[in-house]
């Protein structure tokens, strides 16, 4: 290809590296504030002995399902484990919420 080509294919793209770092970037912050507001909430439940596994499997599920896509996206095999291990884990805390909830 010559470089005039490339230039072009890249053009064409309309990708731009800085929007998808900001975007990679503030997925993470989205997930810290989850977290924290996991922690916050889910303390405030355990202060009355309601369940707080809800909390915790919405937040694992999100984390599996972003790394899963990171891995389908990118193919770094730590992207699947992670999703491996969050799925995991946000199925056991949704199966023990249910559990609960409907007196199993």
């Amino acid at each position: 290809m010559k470089k005039e080509e490339i230039l072009e294919k890249a053009r064409a793209e309309r990708s731009d590296e800085m929007e998808t770092f900001i975007q990679d970037r503030s997925m993470f912050w989205i997930i810290l504030a989850m977290f924290v507001c996991l922690v916050v909430f889910s303390y405030t439940r355990l202060e009355r002995n309601m369940p707080v596994e809800d909390y915790s499997a919405t937040l694992a599920i999100a984390a599996a399902v972003g790394n899963i896509y990171r891995f389908i996206k990118i193919k770094h095999r730590r992207y699947i484990i992670l999703g491996i291990i969050f799925g995991a884990a946000g199925v056991l805390w949704a199966v023990m919420y249910f559990c609960k909830y409907f007196g199993v």
